[in-house]
């Protein structure tokens, strides 16, 4: 991979084609493919027959930081209902996005691709329609395919929508309620599914006017965890201490984080409600479910604003990742490997027994995980993180710009550069950075994505209304 594709990459404005499928041969079936297909039919929505493959949920959360989850360790009852179905999952406690940016890392998930090799990394870029998506590879094998979205950054533009039999966008967990309606309704008896869902509730919400509290979930969740909470930032310029450095009190930064966690604690209780249907339903049965996130969020904690969703520090990039297998495979194990959102479309081809491809820089979440040695990556245009068990590397430009140690420096407070320690940091960086890009370099390279111009105004603005202005404006 040549050195360029970590600086910002120009698309060639390839034209339209079909996706091509994977050179790579499918291995044999694992034991574990062969356990999950012998779980048996599902219920009244999908009868096949025993060798039916398993359906995929795969729901991403958007916004949701690992460390404010309960079954990760958080003091606020947050997660009631994932605490408790986590107990029936792998806990994976060292996921990383692979930007936080809703757009890149989600192209990462439903791709398998870093994104120096997506190359989806502005609003005015999409997927080359070279790659396939997973959608389109279960699409394939014959699965039916469902998906719910905000609007936005996971628009069809982008290349989001293809593969899906059903691709609809939702304001709010309770508009995306109506939609699953209409989607699972439309499921072919026999046949398994692939249902996506993507939910914004615990983003935040429109910057601007006098009733913003910069989260807003409904009422009573908004204030479940600090009375009083949105009266502190009434009136507040919110808009301005998302964009720009903030000077709230001690409790008026209390109440944001509130507010943010109650927006958490909202689509818990939409996800307990959707999981009791479905399982009445028998949607659940021989059925594979997925719960990550796309990113975390800053909250402040060490800018000066409140915007930028934690950047690549691990407020950002550190996300929750569930994985519930049919039959009770697995329940309640813990994986402290390093695993990557890229790692979600491997284990989804390997577990439904479709087409493997070998290209993808990834691995299925079920095998052995990663070495000590291995890197994750991160990444927007002409920036990233590379990141290790023990260590993550900042780059800019192609060079190494800050080192952290993480295990001794978990919360990243102290930071190597070079202007604070220049012979540590050449000696080290260097080293790590080497090693890193090393292995960046050998994944292969995609073809490059391609132009499709600027936004509509409408969502342009709508995207600036919710802290988006930067990724938006023209350039």
């Amino acid at each position: 991979m040549p050195f360029n594709l970590l600086l910002p990459r120009q698309s060639r404005g390839a034209p339209d084609q079909a996706p091509v499928r994977s050179r790579t041969a499918s291995p044999p079936a694992t034991v574990l493919l062969a356990a999950l297909l012998a779980v048996g039919c599902r219920g009244d929505a999908t009868t096949g027959s025993p060798e039916t493959p398993p359906s995929v949920i795969l729901i991403s959360l958007d916004t949701l930081r690992y460390d404010h989850c309960g079954f990760n360790g958080y003091e606020r009852d947050t997660t009631p209902f994932l605490d408790s179905f986590a107990e029936q999952c792998i806990v994976f406690d060292r996921a990383y996005s692979t930007m936080s940016w809703t757009l890149i890392a989600h192209m990462s998930m439903l791709t398998g691709l870093y994104p120096t090799q997506h190359g989806v990394t502005e609003a005015e870029l999409a997927l080359s329609p070279e790659f396939p998506t997973v959608t389109e590879r279960l699409a394939r094998e014959g699965y039916s395919t469902v998906g719910v979205h905000y609007p936005g950054w996971l628009d069809e533009r982008f290349g989001f929508g293809r593969g899906f039999g059903f691709y609809e966008d939702a304001l709010s967990a309770s508009e995306a309620e109506r939609e699953l309606e209409v989607g699972l309704g439309g499921l072919r008896p026999g046949w398994p599914y692939f249902l996506f869902i993507h939910l914004f509730d615990i983003h935040s919400g429109v910057l601007q006017g006098p009733s913003s509290a910069m989260y807003n979930a409904p009422s009573p969740y908004d204030e479940i965890f600090m009375p009083g909470a949105r009266a502190l930032v009434a009136g507040v310029d919110i808009q301005g201490w998302w964009d720009r450095p903030a000077a709230p009190t001690a409790q008026q930064k209390m109440a944001i984080t509130a507010l943010y966690d109650g927006g958490i604690r909202y689509t818990d209780s939409q996800l307990e409600a959707w999981f009791t249907e479905w399982e009445s339903r028998g949607l659940l049965e021989n059925t594979i479910v997925i719960i990550t996130s796309d990113h975390g969020e800053g909250l402040r904690q060490r800018e000066a604003r409140f915007g930028g969703h934690g950047g690549f520090n691990e407020e950002g990039l550190r996300i929750p990742l569930l994985i519930r297998l049919p039959g009770g495979a697995r329940a309640g194990e813990r994986v402290d490997s390093l695993v990557s959102l890229v790692d979600v479309v491997p284990t989804i081809l390997e577990l439904t027994g479709a087409e493997v491809d070998g290209r993808l820089p990834g691995t299925s979440l079920t095998g052995e995980g990663r070495l000590p040695g291995d890197w994750v990556f991160a990444s927007a245009t002409g920036a990233g993180a590379a990141i290790r068990r023990d260590r993550k590397v900042i780059y800019e430009g192609g060079e190494p710009k800050t080192v952290f140690d993480l295990v001794q420096d978990p919360g990243e407070l102290d930071p190597m550069t070079s202007e604070r320690s220049p012979d540590r940091f050449q000696r080290e960086a260097s080293s790590l950075w080497a090693d890193a890009f090393g292995q960046l370099s050998s994944y292969f390279t995609p073809p490059d994505p391609r132009l499709i111009g600027e936004l509509d105004e409408e969502t342009r603005e709508d995207l600036k209304a919710l802290g988006y202005g930067g990724e938006v404006g023209s350039k």
